[in-house]
Parts: C-alpha cells; structure tokens; sequence
C-alpha cells in the first residue's frame, strides 16, 4: 500500500490476507496412495503410520512418482524434474540407484516392487493400484 492510504481501507486488506491464511492451512497439502503419505508443508514421509528418513532427492523422486500415478516417467523426465541443472553431469546410473535406494524404504520386498514399477524400455511408473499393500 502506499501512503497516505484510509484506516478503513487497511482493515479491510488485513482482513482479507487473515481470511485467505486460514484456507491455506485447510488445503490439501498431502498425497496419499498404495500406503504411503506424505505431508508436503512438512515434508514428511509416513508408510503404514512410521516415520521414514528420507534425502531430499528421495523425497523429491517419491513426490514426482506420486503426483503422477499410473503414468510412465522416463529417466530423461525425471531428470529434468529433479535437477536443476543440465542432465549432462548426472551419471546415467545415479537415477537408478536413487530408485534402489527409495524402494528399500518404501517397498515390503524391494526386491519384487509394487509401488515403483519398472517398465522395461520406457521407464518407472508409481503404481497407484497398489494402494490394497
């Protein structure tokens, strides 16, 4: 605001930011699916109700698979969703041991994952029909 502006008129502006604050902490501000969920104000990791002690590139890898359930991301998608930087100094294999290392926090059996399919050729998806584990 600039000044000299109305007492009226400066009430009137609090109030609104006060009325728009109090929806903000309503809102949505989580994801849910096959078991896991995440509390992104907080950015925390819950499956089946524990605490899970994430990096912050799990926990990103993790949002994106979540907020895109069912689709198929390439390496190269979610590269360029991960980094900010050029992928050209990422090793071709990082991306995979990232996804190792998520599924051994979130996966029952990493070794046969349910959540975070490989599909062969193309890339990773989340499996949001898991949802029954």
């Amino acid at each position: 605001m600039t000044k000299p502006f109305k007492l009226a008129v400066f009430l009137s502006r609090i109030h609104a930011l006060l009325r728009r604050s109090e929806n903000f902490n309503t809102a949505d501000t989580g994801l849910n699916s096959a078991g896991i969920c995440i509390r992104l104000l907080k950015g925390e990791v819950y499956r089946q109700g524990k605490l899970l002690d994430l990096t912050a590139s799990e926990y990103k890898l993790l949002c994106l698979f979540m907020e895109h359930p069912g689709q198929i991301l390439s390496q190269e998608q979610i590269l360029a969703k991960l980094w900010d930087c050029n992928e050209d100094y990422i090793y071709s294999n990082s991306l995979t041991v990232y996804i190792r290392r998520l599924r051994t926090k979130i996966e029952d059996n990493p070794k046969e994952p349910k959540r975070i399919v490989t599909v062969r050729g193309m890339g990773y998806k989340w499996n949001a029909e898991a949802s029954g584990i």
